[in-house]
């Protein structure tokens, strides 16, 4: 099947000035309880779909700033939001800053730790807490994530069926988001090369997890789709067939686990 998903990645220049706003929003915020920030995802791998991917960014603080794993204390959540909150997202290409705060010495205990070449230090050093894991971890947390695959098809259907036109597009991000969350997840295991799966780019996992699963190529239709963001933002058909698409590739998932 032809297809095209179009990448449109921020310039050096303008990711550059997004990283450098996170990281002076985080040293004004945490001062000397800051460790770490890390930029993720498609931003690094360079799949970065303008308009519809977020800027991934994870910020390891000292425990005495964090209130368990993931939530900086009250004063300190005050003053980052108070430095970054004028930011404009579509200033820099994306939908919005996905910006995580990480105990760094207690990684979460839900998530598998970052691997090489998915992520660039842009400020410090990554703590001892995120060291890589090994192969079976990935694989574990892979079998975990698939086991909820089917209530999440379910969540997204009753997301989207009271929505009107204008909140469609909203929950096609989600789809997207929790869709290529599932398809690593189907590539780690196809592949028993979680170091390997988690490096690929968005273009090369859709044939691996297309092929895997012996899709009808709705994986491929959704990313095309939204690679053309400002269509999907009209709402209407176009974003309703989007949602068809990638609600469709989900299902494929669910079918393929079951069997």
């Amino acid at each position: 099947m032809e297809w095209t998903v179009r990448f449109d990645p921020p310039s050096p220049e303008t990711l550059n000035r997004a990283v450098g706003l996170v990281v002076s929003a985080c040293r004004t915020a945490f001062a000397g309880n800051l460790e770490c920030v890390t930029l993720e995802g498609s931003a690094v791998k360079g799949d970065f779909l303008r308009g519809y991917s977020d800027l991934d960014f994870h910020i390891f603080v000292k425990p005495k700033a964090m209130d368990g794993e993931r939530a900086p204390k009250v004063e300190e959540a005050i003053r980052f939001q108070k430095a970054f909150g004028a930011v404009n997202p579509e200033d820099y290409g994306a939908s919005q800053f996905q910006i995580y705060f990480i105990n760094s010495e207690k990684y979460p205990s839900d998530w598998v730790p970052p691997i090489e070449g998915t992520y660039r230090v842009s400020w410090g050093s990554l703590p001892p807490a995120a060291k890589e894991a090994d192969d079976l971890a990935y694989i574990r947390a892979a079998r975990k994530s698939l086991s909820e695959v089917e209530g999440d098809h379910k969540k997204l259907v009753e997301r989207f069926v009271d929505k009107p036109d204008s909140r469609v597009p909203g929950v096609v991000r989600l789809l997207g988001a929790t869709l290529k969350n599932h398809m690593y997840s189907v590539s780690v295991l196809l592949t028993g090369k979680p170091k390997t799966a988690f490096n690929l780019r968005l273009d090369e996992m859709i044939p691996i997890v297309e092929e895997g699963v012996r899709s009808k190529g709705h994986f491929s239709a959704f990313y095309e789709r939204v690679s053309n963001w400002n269509h999907v933002e009209g709402g209407g058909d176009y974003a309703r067939e989007t949602f068809t698409e990638g609600i469709a590739a989900l299902g494929e998932i669910v079918h393929w686990r079951r069997n």
